[in-house]
């Protein structure tokens, strides 16, 4: 049987992303039905993280959305996501361990963060490794392509480093 959080919920999901004012409306009616309904927990934490770059709140909303459904995957892929935007590189990982043994996880999600995370750091060299165990784990098409365009992306950002420092050595020597 539906709660009226669903149903607020619901009415919110519906108005998510075009009408965003209606979302989040909804959205504080469900919560305050309900202030640990997973889904609009979630969804707000979303829309700070998206649109208002209130990346506390987001971690918030994303927290007490765990707490209430700790297996949650949509959930735990927006919240390591935000970790990595923030730079917090051990709740991050310490997520995606916890992440990588939910039943029903994407592999090639979880593996596609933990190169994220090195990407981040500029190690490039163990981002590709782990972009390209990604595109192992992937099994559609779309995923692939995705990864693709991660690795294009690192072996662009590891050339222009190479060329950098080369050219930096030229210069020393020049001197």
């Amino acid at each position: 049987m539906s709660t009226l959080a669903d149903q607020y919920y619901i009415k919110a999901l519906d108005q998510y992303p075009y009408s965003l004012e209606e979302a989040i409306e909804n959205l504080g009616y469900a919560l305050s039905q309900n202030n640990e309904h997973c889904g609009a927990n979630y969804l707000m934490g979303k829309l700070h993280q998206e649109y208002m770059h209130d990346y506390q709140k987001a971690e918030d909303y994303y927290s007490k959305a765990l707490a209430g459904k700790p297996d949650d995957l949509n959930v735990c892929m927006a919240y390591i996501l935000l970790l990595i935007i923030t730079k917090e590189y051990i709740k991050a990982q310490k997520l995606i361990a916890y992440a990588e043994k939910l039943k029903g996880v994407d592999l090639s999600k979880t593996l596609s963060f933990q190169a994220l995370i090195y990407e981040s750091k500029h190690d490039y060299e163990n981002a590709l490794l782990l972009f390209k165990e990604a595109r192992l784990e992937a099994y559609n098409e779309k995923a692939i392509n995705h990864i693709n365009s991660k690795i294009k992306r690192v072996k662009m950002k590891r050339k222009y480093i190479n060329k950098t420092n080369n050219l930096k050595e030229k210069i020393q020597e020049a001197e």
